[in-house]
């Protein structure tokens, strides 16, 4: 059974001699166990300050009015949740603060202490919690609203602070120029959570892990309506795994997002949706390898920048998915280390794409095994589009697939005993692609090598260029292959090859087309087939056993 104060405002102001509609003062201390204090308020300029020692101790304070000020101190560990301490605060005014402490006594034992702060006007909170198994709750309505929640502690939770609360309250802030801040440090299996509506909002969490292999395991989630959001996730773990989860959520016009996690098996998911013109902004750093993550974004004016793993580091199966939506859309995608795949699909006009995987046996396109999306690489639906990709390591291979007018594809795969495969697709009008597969001879000749490029233009003026290199002596197998289909008038073709057992296949469909291959090795073999009038190919073989078949169906077809 609790030992309750119950303190009234009236009451306690005139025992001090003033006003009761000027200043209410309440002042209470209980060292014990199982204490219990109720502190309620009305009228301007309310302070409560209620210490309590010990275990099992319970506060709450009610404050209405103006300026109203709120302090709880406890410290103490409690048995499970029910035997603990609680500290309750609702406050309804404007410039109401409130500052709840409440600190665990050892380090062994589950501190289970629970904060709820309910504010109603312009308001300030400031939780503090330090022991394990600890949770939070701040609930704000109004505007310029500040909320800081500090645990240090494994296991604490800022959400779900009562049994009768949604485990994704958190922090919950509605109104004008919110700013909320968790620091949750050590941070192992712990949650933080952050709601806010409004505009102007910005969130930040950070949650520092710490202990052995395993022992991360840690969410953030960060949920924002409203216009000129910004989100800001840092997850830090030497742990191996660390098991991360890191999630933001945005909708409005000029929303910003910010993730950072270290250690592996992380997981992070960016959604944004601009309801304005001014448009997303997301960058995205995982230092740590078997890293998930996907970006999502909705409007105009969309940038993406993630880097996955880390040079000077060993890292591997980390996989990207990044969706945009809109116009004049970004992105740029760094994975570091081996095994890894990106997948960027862009639809609207003016967008850019850049992929760059300096590792080995990388993909641009794959996933499944329930991750879903398989080998789609870069995607481009629109017009004015631009993709870049660059895999600078062996057993690499690209997809991209551009639909839209004046389409732009750049692929370079390069490295040693390069496994590459690079299919390019486009449809429109006025496209280029250009793909350079090198692989550079080492010392002694070396392993087999299959290089695969492959490019299908679909359009008027189409520009492409395949230059594939493998100079390594004498392998016991090495093999290019070089594809390309083009369909329109005014089009160029270029195929270069350095090696042996190489072949190159052109098919050209329309008119005033022109096409040369060149070809130095053995055992080359060339195709060409054209269709149309006035089309041009050049055919040069240097090496033993190539073998030319030339095919135009047209008038004024020139073959040298």
């Amino acid at each position: 059974m609790k030992n309750n104060i119950l303190t009234g405002a009236s009451a306690l102001a005139l025992a001090i001699g003033v006003p009761a509609s000027a200043q209410n003062v309440s002042d209470i201390d209980q060292s014990g166990v199982d204490h219990g204090a109720d502190v309620t308020q009305t009228g301007s300029n309310n302070i409560s300050d209620v210490d309590q020692t010990n275990q099992f101790n319970e506060a709450v304070v009610l404050q209405s009015g103006s300026n109203a000020q709120s302090t709880i101190n406890q410290s103490g560990n409690g048995e499970n949740s029910d035997r603990a301490n609680r500290a309750e605060v609702e406050q309804r005014g404007n410039g109401a603060i409130s500052q709840v402490t409440q600190l665990g006594t050892t380090d062994t034992e589950a501190s289970r202490n629970k904060a709820d702060v309910y504010q109603d006007g312009a308001s300030f909170s400031s939780v503090i919690q330090d022991g394990r198994a600890q949770q939070a709750n701040v609930d704000q309505t109004g505007d310029l609203n500040e909320s800081y929640v500090d645990q240090n502690g494994n296991s604490n939770g800022v959400g779900k602070a009562f049994d009768d609360r949604d485990i994704h309250a958190g922090v919950t802030q509605n109104g004008t120029s919110n700013f909320s801040s968790i620091d949750q440090n050590p941070a192992t299996y712990a949650n933080g959570n952050v709601d806010q509506f409004g505009d102007f909002n910005t969130a930040q969490i950070r949650q520092e892990i710490r202990g052995s292999a395993g022992a991360g395991r840690s969410d953030a989630l960060i949920d924002q309506t409203g216009n000129s959001n910004v989100a800001e996730i840092n997850q830090l773990s030497a742990t191996q795994p660390a098991r991360l989860s890191a999630s933001s959520s945005q909708t409005g016009d000029d929303n910003g997002s910010f993730i950072n996690q270290s250690g592996q098996d992380n997981e992070a998911t960016v959604s944004q949706n601009a309801t304005g013109a001014i448009g997303n902004r997301s960058y995205l750093t995982q230092q740590g390898e078997e890293g998930v993550a996907s970006v999502a974004q909705t409007g105009s004016d969309n940038e993406s920048v993630a880097v996955q793993g880390a040079p000077n580091r060993v890292t591997e199966l980390q996989r990207l998915a990044v969706t945009q939506d809109g116009t004049d859309n970004f992105s740029d995608v760094k994975q570091f280390g081996s095994q890894n795949d990106a997948v960027v699909s862009q639809t609207g006009s003016g967008n850019n794409s850049l992929i760059n995987q300096p590792g080995f046996d990388n993909a641009a396109g794959g996933f499944d095994g329930a991750g879903d999306v398989v080998s789609a690489g870069i995607v481009q639906d629109g017009t004015n589009n631009s993709s870049t990709l660059t895999q600078t390591a062996n057993f690499g291979s690209a997809y991209v697939s551009q639909i839209g007018d004046e389409l732009r594809s750049y692929v370079t795969q390069s490295g040693r005993a390069n496994f590459a495969d690079a299919t390019v697709t486009q449809t429109g009008f006025d496209n280029e692609s250009r793909i350079v597969q090198d692989a550079p001879a080492p010392g002694g000749g070396g392993p087999a090598f299959t290089m695969v490029a492959e490019v299908t233009q679909d359009g008027a003026s189409n520009d492409s260029e395949i230059s594939q290199t493998n100079t390594l002596g004498n392998p016991a197998v090495s093999a290019n292959s070089a594809s390309v289909s083009q369909t329109g008038t005014n089009g160029e073709s270029l195929i270069e090859q350095n090696g042996h057992e190489n072949s190159a296949s052109l098919a050209d469909a329309g008119d005033l087309n022109d096409s040369t291959i060149n070809q130095m090795g053995n055992l080359n073999t060339t195709s060409v087939t054209q269709g149309g009038a006035n089309n041009t190919s050049f055919v040069s073989q240097n090496g033993d056993g190539n073998s030319v078949s030339v095919s135009q169906n047209g008038t004024g077809g020139i073959v040298n």
